[in-house]
């Protein structure tokens, strides 16, 4: 199981659903994504990351509060 070499160190970092652990040898991303990670998970791994790339598109006031607290307690 391997890490992909653009994986971030910070766990602030967004992660990029392509660069996302896999279970597998980094070589066989290409050819066995689709075996190895349910397609529920990569669904939802794209939809999260689309959600945090649109700013948080349709959270609360409270959640974007919790967000930016999280960030400036860096």
């Amino acid at each position: 199981m391997a890490l992909h070499p653009n994986f971030p160190n910070s766990p602030y970092d967004p992660l990029i659903p392509e660069e996302r652990w896999f279970p597998a040898d980094e070589t066989l991303r290409a050819t066995a994504y689709d075996k190895l990670i349910p397609p529920l998970v990569a669904n939802i791994r794209r939809e999260v990351h689309a959600w945090r790339e649109s700013g948080y598109a349709g959270a609360s006031l409270a959640a974007s509060f919790t967000e930016y607290q999280s960030l400036s307690s860096c």
